[in-house]
């Protein structure tokens, strides 16, 4: 049999790396240069780049990352016609010239559509490039040099937009998101169905992962070119912290990457033709694409049919087996992805080496093009094969959402013919979604993860199943003792939540209430810096840090956030009282020992206690002022509806004497609490007051005896429980309506900024640090 004119062969490929640290601007790398200088490559390694050059007729360009999401920055400006931008630098002259849409898959999923075109004689040749410059990107903007990527020719080109089909409006409202933060719940699916717990599954993740990063310390163009023990990858430290559960860093891809990589392909005969020789040309043989379902309603979370399908598909299309294949890449921007498509493809992982590059997470993940480097890898590897050999190509892209496989050879395939994966796709197609609800009650965690921020969890979310479908639910913000909890269970799948549906959103909450807090359960949240108590309707929350005065930090705000939360959405609390442990401080405001040690400063979006920045509260609080309550303590006794206080109580809001002022809300609500001249003198002078002076100045309600506050402060919340709690919540809600028209929340809003502008002079740092050092502060007034 005779090799048909138009067979598709690869007869160049090209890949560049920069390794550039700052040092001259002028020298950095951008998107365009790397991929211009990866296609130049691929030009020169054809060994007629002349005539290549004159041959080719399209010009494809795969997505850059910053292109590929919506209101992207571009902080040194942006390329608008990168394709044509490209051709004009390269000297070509193309009729057709492509901006590929968004996805991992597009490299191999690109090379199957245009072989295809050149075979059916609907083109002469191509040119496919792109890189990424993240890691430029960043270097740039962390030393603040300025680069110019706004480079831009005109001309005609077919840009094929962002795919947003890869989540949906209602995975993106609860919870789903970035790769880090929706891959897990397809790992945690899988690793459930191996039955391993998290731990034994970041020692299997490891061990997968090591031999890859063997593999990229010796590749030329691995921008982390260094060999990782299974150990090291398996242990969290400050090399390899978590980033999402099950992951740590070196178990994901890094996009901080300068590297470009491209591949030109044209019709057999064209590459005779020109003096291209049989030997340097790279075929492929079978291939296949297919979209899966969106990731909540697919069947199985731990399964991915269409990396079954496109794998099966591209072998059956090549007339071989997985058994007859020696090289692999498989995608691995998360370990899954590699763990299923060996299980698709029969291959035991520990036996068989599946990447060429050494992978997403070492090699470096390049954005959509990836996978370009793994084909010009391959076929460099196949060109130095001395027999004929088969290497197979597997592509994803979002989710495991898109699959793109190749089979590629350094013989030809006589009887090749373009794939038609029409059949598969509708395989998928046909197959049952799972419902996805958008409801209220109670649901099993079926997948989940926790995200993780420098000091804290900062998000997660759980996939929960009920009768009739299943349930995607986020974390309410500033949840930490949920997330803590959620993170550290034993397992969380399996464990009963609760589902809150409410302003269009989908939130979890462990499945006991502030009363129990999940005793005896796997899932169970723990609040250190705070206790809790129920009586009938009524919550009493305790400040618990009495050797620091009752002082807060960022931790302590958090769990105070969660717990007013859940008090404001608990159908069966109507009143809290808060109060301080011991017998010395009900708060003593903000912890300045932890600022000075430049800790963790955050503070939830609902402020001070969690509790100052709340202005749609319809339950009342009562401060059971028990000793001394001075600036953020202060504060949180202003933001509350009613209080009682110990004889020996003292009120104060000296942040002046430390450099600061009472930006949790002291100096509005004081002066609306007790009037303008009132308030200037303890705002502007710090002064402390005794609890009959602040009796009569309207702080507080009324002075209990000594050692009752918190016996008053019940005595109130009784007479509260008593009447209809229907109606104290319209109270509460005319009362915000007040509160709005007297536009304290504007007021309030502009806190953050002027508090901003005052930690910046050396007053503060100076009041921050006497504090600290038990010093009288020496101001500068600068």
């Amino acid at each position: 049999m005779t090799i048909h004119p138009n067979c598709p062969v690869i007869v160049g490929v090209g890949q560049v790396k920069s390794d550039w640290s700052g040092t001259g601007p002028a020298s950095a790398p951008s998107p365009i240069s790397l991929a211009c200088e990866a296609a130049e490559l691929s030009l020169a390694d054809s060994g007629r780049g002349d005539a290549v050059r004159q041959t080719v007729d399209t010009l494809v360009v795969v997505r850059t990352n910053a292109d590929s999401l919506p209101n992207s920055t571009h902080p040194f400006g942006r390329c608008e016609n990168p394709p044509r931008t490209i051709e004009h630098r390269l000297g070509l002259s193309v009729s057709r010239a492509v901006y590929s849409t968004a996805g991992g898959d597009q490299p191999q999923a690109l090379v199957n559509e245009f072989a295809e075109e050149i075979f059916e004689g609907r083109s002469n040749g191509v040119i496919l490039t792109g890189a990424e410059a993240i890691s430029a990107m960043k270097t740039a903007r962390k030393l603040k040099l300025t680069l110019d990527w706004a480079e831009s020719s005109n001309g005609e080109f077919e840009d094929r937009g962002l795919d947003m089909s890869m989540l949906t409006d209602y995975e993106r409202t609860n919870g789903l998101g970035p790769p880090t933060q929706t891959y897990p719940a397809l790992e945690n699916a899988f690793r459930m169905r191996l039955g391993l717990s998290l731990e034994d599954y970041r020692v299997r993740m490891s061990e997968l992962l090591a031999p890859f990063s063997a593999v990229a310390e010796t590749h030329p163009f691995a921008q982390f070119p260094q060999s990782k023990s299974s150990e090291f990858l398996a242990t969290p430290s400050t090399e390899n912290y978590a980033i999402a559960d099950p992951y740590l860093k070196w178990h994901v891809a890094q996009d901080a990457v300068n590297q470009g990589a491209a591949v030109i392909i044209l019709p057999y005969a064209r590459a005779r033709g020109i003096g291209i020789a049989d030997q340097h040309m790279i075929w492929l043989h079978g291939h296949a694409r297919a979209v899966d379902k969106p990731v909540t309603e697919r069947p199985d979370l731990s399964r991915s049919r269409a990396i079954e399908l496109v794998l099966e598909q591209a072998l059956t299309t090549s007339n071989t087996t997985a058994d007859q294949i020696k090289h692999f890449d498989i995608y691995s921007c998360f370990p899954v992805v590699v763990e299923l498509a060996a299980e698709a493809l029969g291959l035991d992982w520990r036996e068989t080496i599946l990447t060429v590059t050494g992978g997403l997470p070492f090699f470096g993940g390049a954005g959509n093009n990836y996978s370009m480097h793994a084909i010009a890898t391959m076929v460099e590897t196949l060109r130095g094969a001395p027999q004929p050999e088969l290497g197979l190509v597997l592509a994803n892209g979002g989710f495991m959402s898109k699959e793109a496989a190749g089979v590629y050879s350094n013989a030809p395939q006589l009887d090749w013919t373009p794939t038609d994966s029409t059949a598969i796709q509708k395989a998928i197609d046909d197959e049952r979604s799972v419902p996805v609800l958008a409801k209220s009650g109670e649901a099993e965690i079926e997948s989940y993860t926790v995200t993780h921020g420098r000091f804290a969890p900062s998000r997660g979310y759980v996939i929960a199943k009920v009768d009739q479908g299943r349930i995607l639910a986020r974390c309410q913000t500033n949840h930490r003792a949920t997330l803590t909890a959620l993170s550290a269970a034993p397992d969380a799948i399996g464990e009963t939540v609760r589902i809150d549906h409410r302003n269009g959103a989908n939130f979890f909450l462990p499945s006991d209430g502030l009363g129990s807090l999940g005793e005896g359960r796997p899932f169970r949240r723990i609040f250190k810096y705070v206790n809790l108590s129920v009586d009938g309707h009524i919550l009493e929350v305790t400040l618990n840090r009495p050797a620091s005065m009752n002082s807060l930090h960022s931790a302590a705000h958090y769990e105070l956030a969660e717990i007013w939360d859940e008090f404001e959405h608990s159908d069966d609390l109507w009143v809290a009282i808060v109060t301080g442990e011991g017998d010395k401080a009900f708060c003593s405001g903000n912890d300045l020992k932890v600022t000075a040690k430049g800790g963790d400063m955050s503070v939830p979006r609902t402020g001070f206690g969690g509790l100052c920045n709340r202005f749609d509260r319809t339950k009342p609080i009562i401060a059971a002022v028990n000793g001394v309550a001075m600036g953020g303590g202060l504060e949180i006794v202003l933001a509350c509806d009613l209080a009682v206080a110990e004889p020996k109580a003292r009120f104060a809001l000296p942040e002046v004497k430390v450099g600061l002022f009472a930006a949790a809300g002291g100096v509005q609500r004081l002066t609306r609490q007790i009037g303008r001249k009132a308030a200037m003198d303890l705002i502007l002078t710090g002064r402390h007051v005794m609890a009959d002076e602040a009796e009569r100045l309207g702080i507080i309600n009324h002075v209990s005896k000594p050692g009752g506050a918190l016996g008053a402060a019940r005595a109130f919340a009784k007479q509260i429980q008593a009447v209809s709690p229907t109606a104290v919540r319209a109270s509460k809600q005319a009362l915000n309506i007040l509160e709005q028209n007297e536009a304290l929340e504007p007021g309030l809003s502009q806190n953050s900024a002027i508090l901003r502008r005052l930690m910046k002079t050396k007053d503060f740092k100076e009041g921050v640090a006497a504090f600290a050092e038990k010093r009288d502060p020496i101001w500068t007034n600068s």
